[in-house]
């Protein structure tokens, strides 16, 4: 029972809104200390493991390429640009974000997802149509756009 002590770690980590990196760290950590293995054979562990799934290194790195273009502007650009083309709408704008998706998953053409793709630009960019059409939006609509955003990355990956 001891050893499941790690989840614990986590569901506090997690609750308290703490660094997830080192809350993940430390609780594989202590999970294998409590579990009887040195610290050797923990480190050894981390590291075969992460070299054996190297393509998580990828997605990674995009998150702090996408974290600076968000920083110097792109979801305000993305806005802007949807929001000078009039008779663009954000149903239309996603019905065409779906379809682009289910044409590039039929061609296994991976277009990342939802925290490369979807937060930076489609959502603003469905935004800015809504406001293009409508003039300000109020929360709960901003909230169904980004939902919406959301569900559409879904529905083009089937």
């Amino acid at each position: 029972m001891i050893k499941l002590i790690g989840i614990i770690i986590v569901i506090i980590g997690f609750t308290l809104k703490l660094d997830t990196i080192a809350v993940v760290l430390s609780a594989g950590v202590l999970t294998g200390l409590v579990a009887g293995l040195s610290i050797n054979e923990i480190l050894t562990t981390l590291g075969q493991t992460f070299v054996s799934q190297r393509a998580i290194t990828l997605f990674i790195l995009t998150l702090p390429v996408i974290g600076m273009c968000e920083r110097y502007g792109l979801k305000e650009r993305a806005a802007t640009l949807i929001s000078n083309a009039k008779s663009l709408s954000a149903g239309k704008l996603l019905s065409v974000y779906a379809l682009v998706r289910q044409v590039a998953a039929a061609l296994s053409i991976r277009m990342s997802g939802h925290p490369q793709f979807v937060r930076p630009l489609v959502n603003p960019m469905a935004q800015g149509a809504a406001v293009s059409n409508f003039g300000e939006i109020d929360k709960e609509d901003e909230d169904r756009i980004k939902a919406s955003s959301a569900a559409m990355d879904n529905y083009g990956n089937f």
